[in-house]
């Protein structure tokens, strides 16, 4: 599955600013679940199971701003992402370091080869600085989604 298949115009987030992961984890998927990707009874649950996972090992590489948050659920039947992106910071770790795009991926647990990946497709996707560079200058949710489609037709 591509990265662009994952993501809605609904679940693409421009210049939030939470002030810790917790808050952003809850807006991110309070976005996909008003945006209909995740049903809204298991957005408490899928908040969190992200946070579960993300005790035992941070997905945050601050060395380059980025995050990608993410679990297996049961009763997704499908993988779904959301995007938060900000010139500045969608939220901090530590010291106040910046974590300027937040990736939140939630799947099935039956999909356990398709959820590794994604994750590989989208850290690929995110290693690049280009990319995230033009991520966080991104005003719109489609301009993102375009960026992605873009850089994914490049690696094909």
């Amino acid at each position: 599955m591509r990265v662009s298949d994952a993501l809605a115009r609904g679940a693409i987030l421009i210049a939030p600013s939470w002030g810790s992961f917790e808050e952003a984890i809850t807006g991110i998927v309070a976005r996909l679940a008003a945006s209909g990707r995740l049903p809204e009874q298991l957005a408490d649950v899928a908040v969190q199971r992200i946070s579960e996972r993300e005790a035992v090992a941070s997905t945050a590489m601050v060395d380059i701003g980025v995050s990608i948050p993410h679990a297996r659920l049961e009763g997704v039947d499908r993988l779904i992402a959301a995007i938060a992106v900000s010139p500045r910071a969608v939220y901090q770790v530590g010291d106040g370091l910046p974590i300027s795009i937040v990736a939140v991926v939630l799947s099935s647990p039956s999909l356990s080869g398709e959820h590794l990946n994604f994750l590989s497709a989208l850290s690929i996707l995110l290693q690049s600085s280009r990319v995230r560079e033009r991520l966080r200058r991104a005003t719109t949710a489609e301009e993102v989604l375009a960026l992605v489609r873009r850089n994914e037709a490049a690696r094909a």
